[in-house]
């Protein structure tokens, strides 16, 4: 019984000492968790698309049929349809294709023409969403080779041609502007004018009152900073 007493003792005087250890141990690993979550969220919101305005093409073959995928930045409707009217090839027994268009008022859609059900134009779609794109629409030309694939082979292999072509096209973030208004003296307005017109600022509107000058602006966030810290 004493001996049972005593090892209960230690143990609780070794849970004692570690307790320090534990605590620091518990807050390093919620940090940690919270930067992983933090990182995942900025990267899911982060909207990327093709850098240039480049047709990138490429073509791979599964049991005989060819299937030939085509991607390109497109910024409205317009440019899709016209996108689409030129690359599709009309000799091909398939065009399937999946688009998404815009940054805050985003808009897509996709087509299995003529292959089954959710088959083609969806898994291209879904590829374009997992890596978080826009302004881009995704073709997929097959050339049937006389083998059918079934329903889940033909999924992959759309699924497949979608994303082998994103690994090669040049993307880059899209970088949200904002509007913002400043107003400073008049005195200040030809350095304020050289710095807008070094970093590209749109100048929307300006307006004069006495001694002050008012200027509304369209700017990247990274930006505004420095406006600011040259304001003051």
């Amino acid at each position: 019984m004493k001996e049972f007493r005593l090892h209960i003792f230690h143990t609780c005087e070794v849970n004692f000492y570690l307790m320090p250890f534990c605590l620091l141990l518990n807050k390093f690993l919620t940090l940690i968790i919270i930067m992983i979550i933090i990182y995942l969220v900025k990267e899911k919101s982060t909207l990327k698309t093709i850098k240039t305005k480049m047709v990138y093409s490429e073509t791979t073959e599964i049991k005989k049929s060819k299937f030939i995928c085509t991607a390109f930045q497109v910024n409205s409707k317009e440019e899709l349809e016209q996108f689409l009217k030129d690359f599709s090839l009309k000799d091909a027994r398939h065009n399937c294709y999946a688009y998404k268009i815009g940054t805050k008022n985003v808009f897509g859609g996709y087509s299995d023409d003529g292959e089954p059900k959710g088959t083609a134009g969806k898994p291209i779609f879904n590829v374009i969403e997992k890596n978080n794109l826009t302004n881009i629409c995704v073709l997929v030309t097959r050339y049937f080779g006389g083998i059918k694939l079934g329903a889940g082979p033909l999924t992959r292999a759309y699924t497949s041609s979608a994303a082998n072509i994103i690994k090669i096209v040049e993307l880059e973030e899209i970088k949200e502007i904002n509007s913002l208004s400043i107003t400073f003296k008049i005195n200040n307005i030809k350095d304020i004018e050289l710095f807008l017109s070094k970093n590209n600022i749109e100048i929307m509107n300006k307006t004069f009152n006495e001694s002050l000058c008012i200027f509304e602006l369209n700017t990247f966030e990274e930006t505004l900073l420095e406006i600011k810290h040259l304001l003051n």
